[in-house]
């Protein structure tokens, strides 16, 4: 079954056909009483096919919105968020964030008339706009062969908000280099123009990654990065119009000295509609054959109540010096717009109309992971003559399922909606995977994704950097000219070698040329065009390749020699554990599994590394190693380096192995001694599976029955004495090591195959780049960062490295932020005080957490969203790169702040390490 079958099913049912019917003969508005399921959104799809015109959904809550738009895009529609402000209500806020841009390209689509469905919350849906006719006229569109004049152009783009870089790489940047000008309108569009002269040659798509070109396009449309652009006539209208308005007695004199200065001012949003004669709203945008759908109607007409109430709380508790809107003029009124949205179809539950339509559906029932229970509830329904319908995320569940449940009854579709429903008149029952499994969280594919690639070694590159030519040998980077030759155009790259001589290389031959590696500090000598040094050169490392090859040959026959134990296939345990996992794999973490399970099951002991940056799956890769090996009657290890990472994994392990026969244990400093004799006793014995711990797994009084893998994560926060132990466990034992900084030297014998080695280079679908700050100490940008953090309900670290001076510099931000709650833990703390301390800080109990090191390695606590780091001039590149990566762990946008002491000069060195962080966010 594909997905036009399925919604062709769904068509069938005899209420649909004939909700579909009003819906063809537009006998609006339409009211259907209908669960708030995944039905909701297949119905909305059948709606947009018979329709003409755009359509407008709105729903209660942002993560709907996003749960809506994720069901749609899996259905095969074309669907754009416009989302709300994401901040709360008069407080101060970012002039030029993301959402100005998501904003303006769903305004966009919707006056463009594209048959498209845009998706907003009540909030967006009430929030006041621009008039139509003046947003109509802000966009312009560019074609292939119009003459232009490119000075216009880029005067426009900075009027509009857009960013001159050298080289673009996100939302609102724009570059010029010679003939080709390259802009990034929004996270998903990219443009290459390319100039003849005063004409435009041709118009590309590109990816900023790799600067590839993706296809041709006739022409392009302009959008600015917010809705509003302040022109001085504007700015006149709008404090003209504030200076008649008795809450603004002073004209909001400061907020338009900004705007006249800067065109720009924080909180501007709360204005945009405040410059013209009347608010509109987003109805205004929407042509005639266009349709609004209400999802959760009743809820809807609630919530302005609510949401005027809130607005008049923060406006009563705003500071009395910024000048803001009231809420009056901030909110439209729900009933008007339903009122004005006469082509409108409404959802809900409790409906009371003379025009309801019942589907007769009803919502899903959850097995929450009783496998058992499942099998037998299906066949009860084969045997009633049902329909079974089981939707997977992915094509790797797809084979788990028709191993859990081999049954030609059953269709596994692939299909990632968001939850199942019951048609009871079809005697339909649609299944979604997570309702089986119990647990699924949600990840919003609408927000950007951050693609991680290997550095590409030519776009990375800067002018003067030095580089490699596989033919010529080393030169310098001069940058990229468009040079006429015989008739045709076309970019070469400029490299200078030894003497000034220069050659041209074509942009098509970027392949051969990487940027050259060396001794930092010490720059190399240039090569002589036609000298046969470079060739002497590659000879001598060719030979010193060939005798490492004989080396590898030897040390892999010596391997291969060696025994170890052999793991069986994968039992029907596993694939239930596999299927269980909440999130959807990458395809990193199913190729490192297969490799993984293939090691496994050779007659020889493994020793792998499995490399990935933080958060991108090595705990979930190195369960199903775990779990494979306990299924086969083995004990595992698992050694972390601190004792809160130790925690955090043995609850982790806790909560995925609870539907399973599996005895698990935890060995540390946070467990009291008779906890930790009765585990040595029955480990000693084979009663437990696994055990979790730090370096006290290590220690001569802990010995294993059946030991057949050990996993080591952080490597390379180990001593060397810890190291030797290893060796001596790891004897004809399986072992796998995760790492996101490996050392050099692990890295190396990893990289020349002396040890296998898995990269994860795939990142969760929600991860932002995070937004790194280095600055000098400044209070006052401490403290409006904690704020800032706290305000949209997260938490945040703060990294003091010193226990001598922790509790003084608790007591110092508590001074500074007196409302918020500040705790401190450091490694000297007894385990009770530690346990209670993160305890409390994991599930939301205070805002900030002063602390050492201790957090480095692999915590993850996805509320915490902003580190600040103090003396971030004395940390490593490794140190500073794992600190960074315990936030940015959910979808909300994470900050670093690097803070280096002000008024005294750092090394160039540490310079050099905190501009790296820096430049590679991704």
């Amino acid at each position: 079954m594909n997905q036009q079958i399925f919604l062709h099913t769904i068509a069938a049912s005899p209420s649909v056909a004939s909700v579909l019917e009003a819906v063809r003969h537009e006998a609006f508005p339409i009211t259907i009483e209908a669960p708030d399921t995944s039905l909701l959104s297949v119905l909305t799809t059948l709606f947009y096919q018979e329709v003409s015109g755009p359509l407008i959904a709105v729903v209660s809550q942002e993560m709907s919105a996003h749960s809506l738009g994720s069901d749609l895009r899996a259905l095969g529609i074309q669907s754009l968020y416009l989302p709300w402000w994401g901040t709360l209500n008069y407080t101060v806020s970012a002039s030029l964030s993301a959402v100005f841009s998501e904003r303006v390209s769903a305004l966009a689509a919707l006056i463009s008339d594209k048959k498209i469905v845009i998706i907003m919350s009540i909030r967006a849906f009430l929030t006041p706009l621009p008039p139509p006719s003046y947003f109509r006229n802000l966009l312009f569109t560019l074609h292939t062969g119009a003459c232009v004049d490119t000075v216009s152009i880029i005067e426009k783009l900075n009027a509009y908000g857009y960013t001159r870089v050298p080289r673009v790489q996100m939302r609102g940047d724009f570059a010029v280099r010679g003939e080709v000008l390259d802009m990034c309108i929004n996270d998903h569009e990219s443009y290459r123009l390319l100039f003849d002269f005063d004409k435009i040659g041709a118009i590309k798509r590109f990816d900023p990654t790799d600067q590839a070109s993706i296809e041709t396009v006739e022409s392009l449309c302009i959008i600015p990065q917010k809705e509003v652009v302040w022109t001085d006539d504007l700015i006149l209208r709008l404090q003209e119009k504030l200076e008649k308005m008795p809450q603004f007695p002073t004209g909001a004199s400061r907020f338009i000295e900004q705007l006249i200065e800067h065109k720009k001012a924080p909180s501007e949003q709360l204005f945009f509609s405040l410059g013209f004669e009347k608010p509109y709203s987003v109805l205004d945008y929407l042509n005639k054959s266009g349709i609004t759908i209400f999802f959760n109607r009743e809820r809807l007409e609630r919530m302005p109540e609510t949401l005027m109430r809130e607005y008049s709380n923060l406006y009563n508790k705003k500071d009395p010096q910024l000048e803001v809107p009231p809420p009056a003029l901030l909110l439209l009124g729900f009933e008007s717009l339903a009122q004005q949205a006469a082509r409108s179809i409404s959802f809900g539950s409790f409906l009371n109309n003379s025009r309801c339509y019942s589907i007769g559906a009803l919502a899903p029932q959850s097995f929450f992971g009783n496998i058992r229970f499942y099998k037998e509830e299906m066949t009860s329904l084969i045997e009633q003559g049902w329909n079974i319908i089981v939707t997977v995320d992915s094509e790797v569940q797809i084979e788990r399922m028709h191993t859990l449940f081999k049954h030609n009854a059953i269709t596994v579709l692939l299909l990632a909606i968001q939850s199942g429903f019951i048609l009871n008149e079809l005697k339909l029952r649609v299944i979604q995977e997570h309702e089986i499994f119990g647990k699924k969280v949600n990840r919003p594919n609408s927000l950007k994704t951050v693609r991680s690639t290997a550095i590409d070694t030519f776009v990375e590159l800067n002018s003067e950097d030095f580089i490699v030519h596989l033919n010529y040998g080393i030169g310098r980077f001069k940058g990229i000219d468009r040079i006429k030759a015989l008739g045709h155009e076309r970019d070469y790259i400029k490299l200078e070698y030894a003497g000034g001589e220069t050659i041209f290389v074509p942009i098509e031959q970027v392949n051969l040329i990487q940027r050259y590696i060396g001794n930092e500090g010490n720059d190399p000598p240039l090569d002589w065009l036609g000298s046969k040094s470079w060739e002497i050169r590659k000879n001598r490392v060719k030979k010193a390749v060939e005798d490492l090859a004989g080396k590898l040959i030897a040390l892999y026959s010596k391997r291969k020699a060696s025994t170890g134990f052999a793991f069986g296939p994968d039992t029907e345990w596993q694939a239930v554990f596999e299927a269980s996992f909440p999130f959807e794999e990458t395809e990193d973490q199913i190729r490192c599994v297969e490799e993984i399970k293939a090691d496994m099951e050779s007659p020889h002991p493994i020793d792998r590394l499995i490399c990935g940056d933080v958060g991108y799956g090595k705990t979930e890769v190195a369960l199903r190693a775990c779990f494979k090996a306990i299924m086969a009657g083995k004990q595992v290890a698992f050694l972390a380096p601190t004792t809160i990472l130790a925690e955090q994994h043995y609850e982790t392990f806790i909560d995925r192995f609870a539907e399973f026969p599996i005895r698990a244990a935890m060995l540390s400093r946070l467990v009291d001694k008779p906890a930790i004799k009765k585990t040595l006793a029955v480990l000693q014995c084979g009663e437990m599976d696994l055990v979790v711990g730090t370096h006290r797994i290590l220690q001569k009084d802990v010995q294993f029955k059946n030991l057949g893998l050990m996993v080591i994560d952080e490597e390379q926060r180990f001593g060397v004495k810890d190291k030797e132990r290893l060796k001596e466990m790891k004897h004809n034992v399986d072992c796998l090591t995760l790492s996101a900084t490996p050392i050099p030297r692990t890295l190396h014998i990893s990289l020349l195959k002396i040890r296998d080695m898995s990269l994860l280079s795939t990142p969760p679908q929600n991860r932002h780049p995070i937004e790194t700050v280095i600055a000098e100490y400044n209070t006052e940008q401490i403290a409006s960062a904690i704020r800032r953090e706290v305000e949209r309900g997260g938490q945040v670290f703060f990294l003091h490295n010193r226990i001598e001076s922790l509790d003084k510099m608790r007591l110092d931000l508590e001074r500074l932020v007196p409302e918020i709650l500040i705790e401190t833990a450091h490694g000297r703390m007894s385990a009770q005080e530690l346990e209670s301390v993160m305890h409390r800080f994991v599930h939301g109990g205070f805002h900030v957490l002063v602390s050492t090191t201790i957090i480095e390695n692999g915590i993850d606590i996805p509320n915490v969203n902003t580190i600040i780091i103090d003396r971030a001039d004395l940390y490593g590149i490794s140190q500073l790169y794992q600190l960074r990566g315990r936030v940015g762990r959910s979808d909300r946008i994470a900050f670093a702040y690097l803070f280096y002491p002000d008024q005294r000069s750092i090394s160039e060195r540490a310079m050099k390490r905190l501009q790296v962080i820096s430049d590679f966010t991704d």
